[in-house]
């Protein structure tokens, strides 16, 4: 199954639905990753206040935040995903979206989360999501960004240069490779705390 969903102009985008074919087995994580646990423990992400979870999939991590006190909105452009959220993980707002043009109110999010979605990008569309990203938060917000190293399990272009071009203008506090747990395989990404 695949899902269109336009883009600048009259541009669509075809991409395959990997919640309606069973491929988001490969990263799906069913707990909070350890990536969102440490920033909350050693403080780096904010108190509660307003989330967007960009990417946010069967919303395990938008649940979580909603359990401890966050205002969540979390966006995915499955179809599947967005249902599946709504049915398994209640609480946050759950959205069918662009992440290239959100409807959302600018300045309204505290913290944006991403594990997994700028990856699948083309590299023309990245400043657009950098941009996006911007529109919603408030000032001084901030973003942790998990960007996979590898796309259908091959490597792909993402790497620190491409984090601080396309972030240029951010702050970047923390950038480091890493391998994390998926439920089925671990996953190589960069883990990047960002702030507006």
């Amino acid at each position: 199954m695949s899902t269109t969903f336009p883009c600048d102009g009259d541009q669509t985008v075809s991409v395959s639905d990997h919640y309606a074919d069973g491929t988001y087995r490969w990263w799906h994580l069913s707990v909070p990753s350890p990536e969102l646990l440490g920033a909350i423990t050693d403080g780096w992400f904010p108190p509660p206040g307003h989330a967007l979870d960009v990417g946010c999939g069967l919303g395990t991590e938008a649940a979580y935040l909603s359990g401890i006190g966050w205002r969540v909105v979390g966006v995915d452009l499955s179809p599947v995903a967005v249902a599946a959220a709504v049915r398994l993980n209640p609480g946050p707002q759950y959205i069918r979206a662009n992440l290239l043009r959100l409807p959302l109110q600018s300045s309204v999010f505290d913290a944006v989360l991403d594990r997994g979605c700028f990856h699948y990008l083309e590299p023309g569309n990245r400043p657009g999501y950098a941009a996006e990203v911007s529109r919603v938060l408030k000032p001084g917000g901030k973003l942790l960004l998990r960007p996979s190293l590898r796309a259908a399990g091959v490597r792909n272009d993402i790497d620190e240069q491409v984090i601080r071009t396309v972030f240029d203008g951010w702050r970047i506090q923390h950038m480091a490779r890493a391998t994390v747990p998926s439920d089925t395989r671990t996953l190589e990404l960069l883990v990047v705390r960002l702030t507006m």
